[in-house]
């Protein structure tokens, strides 16, 4: 009796663990390689935001500052100006405002561009992005 009952119960055979490991073992790796990529994206995307967010800020800035009109503003750096700082380690923001066009005050034209360059910690063509706004004001 005792031979009958070991002779229909069956286990596992070596090639079908071996073969089982093998499908796990995949599976795993490429959930491990989508939670790498999404983590990379995560990365990129929030220096985009914050990129976009410091170039939105100077617009603004740039954008509200008054003419240089001699008499209410005499400010003689603008409307004609460049320049740049740096917001925050590993992020430069640089601004160009020109006139646009031969107008003459108080109908003046003027195009400003704001570049915010920053660095996401990445290699390659991700090691360095940047976001580009540009924008005219009338006087």
């Amino acid at each position: 009796m005792r031979s009958l009952a070991t002779a229909k119960q069956r286990g596992m055979t070596l090639p079908e663990v071996l073969i089982a490991v093998a499908v796990l073992t995949v599976g795993l790796l490429a959930v491990v390689n989508m939670l790498s990529s999404g983590f990379s994206t995560v990365l990129v995307s929030g220096g985009g935001s914050k990129a976009t967010a410091y170039a939105r800020q100077k617009l603004e800035e740039l954008k509200n500052k008054c003419y240089n009109n001699s008499t209410v503003c005499v400010d003689p750096t603008f409307p004609a100006s460049t320049g740049s700082d740096t917001p925050e380690a590993g992020v430069t923001r640089s601004w160009t405002v020109t006139q646009a066009g031969p107008t003459a005050a108080p109908n003046r034209l003027s195009e400003i561009i704001v570049t915010v360059t920053w660095k996401s910690g990445g290699s390659g063509a991700a090691a360095g992005q940047q976001v580009i706004m540009q924008t005219m004001r009338a006087e």
